[in-house]
């Protein structure tokens, strides 16, 4: 509640949100969902999906008024189509697909086909639902990626005179991991620059983005990632962990080319060759899209290929539950210092891992942002950037005897219910700003 005991109007314009299968999904409907379980009245304006955009395996949050528009503003319901989701990174990619890369490698993000979307936010014929929730809207809030989410929020603001909030959970330019030619790059950081000048307050998801933000706008706040503990505590309810030999290490989610781990694979082909009755025990599993993995196992690693499995993407709560049976999840990220941008990377599943309370084996250096908050969480996880430690782990007699979940009371203040609590501080202060 506001200052006054009144609920807030809260908006929340975004691309990724149910039903489609997505990490990036994952913040703004938790969000959203505690925040109207705290009595606001809060709305998603968000796109129409297509089969194109993933798959429809995710339920709408309870007590969130939810608006599908189409690019033209009208109010769509998503659908099912004949096209299949494709992300970059895949190991044979589409023609479709390569003209996506193509047009990336010149034109950066810049190009998106979510802008036409974002600019009906202005037109007269937006549809009458969305129109009325933003014309009675307390604040808006665009999320990003993709970044023309942010330029809709921006245009809500100046249509209806209501306070603004960019949300990034990944930096829009200078990112390290989008393509984008030289100009593309140049361009990006002015479109950022004029979108943070346009909004009344910035929200990043680590201190290394809000500290590259904070050279755009001095008001940038930093909060982060989270688990949605209701969701992760009903998976733990229905998991059924293995209690035999094997000893299953589970990656979730897409892997691109920082997120190859390539410590533990080169500590896998010292231990099969050493020890190979105990290797013969380890089962590694990857959901989602790791052709990567695949393709580096095929040309580097192929003496430990034999312990690798892979699967598609499966639905969140199957994902927390799997998580939940595994005798050791697997994390993945780059450790280079080189920009803000990879330093600042701290993922919706690595939250979820530290949720899920299984020992984590980390493939990142100890002093990254990632790798300090798994030290800092817990006793049990392995955070290291050489073989050498994965190394002491294989060939430990513990490693093979499955521990019990560690959830620490330090996990809590990375719940998304912790995270709403954030956010409604922030909007009422900024609501408040608005009306002084």
């Amino acid at each position: 509640m506001s200052e006054a005991g009144l609920p807030m109007r809260i908006v929340f314009i975004v691309h990724y949100f149910p039903p489609v299968n997505s990490s990036g999904a994952k913040r703004v409907e938790a969000v959203s969902k505690c925040m109207a379980a705290a009595g606001h009245l809060v709305t998603v304006i968000t796109t129409r999906k297509t089969s194109s955009d993933g798959a429809f395996t995710e339920k709408l949050p309870v007590g969130v008024d939810v608006i599908e528009l189409n690019r033209l503003g009208r109010e769509r319901p998503s659908i099912l189509t004949g096209d299949q989701f494709e992300p970059m990174y895949t190991g044979k990619p589409s023609w479709k697909r390569r003209i996506k890369d193509l047009v990336m490698k010149w034109f950066g993000q810049l190009p998106d086909p979510r802008l036409p979307f974002a600019l009906s936010i202005g037109m007269p014929w937006l549809a009458k639902r969305a129109h009325a929730a933003l014309e009675k809207a307390d604040v808006v809030v665009g999320s990003s990626p993709p970044w023309p989410l942010l330029l809709a929020a921006t245009i809500a603001k100046r249509r209806f005179g209501i306070p603004c909030i960019l949300d990034y959970r990944d930096h829009f330019s200078e990112c390290h991991e989008m393509p984008g030619g030289r100009f593309a790059k140049w361009l990006e950081r002015h479109v950022d620059r004029w979108l943070l000048r346009k909004a009344d307050h910035v929200v990043a998801i680590s201190g290394p983005m809000a500290a590259y933000y904070r050279t755009m706008s001095p008001t940038v706040q930093t909060i982060m990632n989270g688990y949605d503990h209701e969701v992760l505590e009903a998976a733990r309810q229905q998991a059924r962990p293995s209690e035999g030999r094997t000893i299953v290490i589970r990656y979730m989610g897409i892997v691109s080319p920082g997120r190859v781990p390539h410590n533990l694979l080169q500590a896998l082909v010292r231990f099969a060759a050493e020890d190979p009755q105990r290797f013969s025990q380890l089962r590694i599993e990857f959901y989602g899209n790791a052709a990567l993995v695949n393709e580096c196992l095929q040309n580097q690693y192929a003496p430990v290929r034999s312990a690798f499995h892979f699967f598609e993407a499966v639905p969140y709560v199957k994902s927390l539950q799997l998580m939940v049976e595994a005798n050791y999840l697997l994390f993945s990220e780059t450790s280079s210092n080189a920009t803000l941008s990879a330093q600042g990377i701290l993922t919706t599943k690595l939250f979820e891992y530290i949720g899920s309370g299984r020992p984590i084996l980390a493939d990142i250096a100890p002093e990254t942002l990632a790798g300090s908050l798994l030290l800092e969480i817990g006793t049990e996880h392995v955070v290291a950037n050489n073989p050498e430690a994965f190394l002491v782990s294989l060939r430990s007699e513990s490693f093979y005897q499955r521990r019990p979940d560690e959830v620490s009371p330090n996990v809590w203040k990375h719940s998304r219910q912790a995270q709403a609590q954030e956010y409604t501080r922030l909007a009422e202060q900024v609501t408040r700003k608005q009306s002084a």
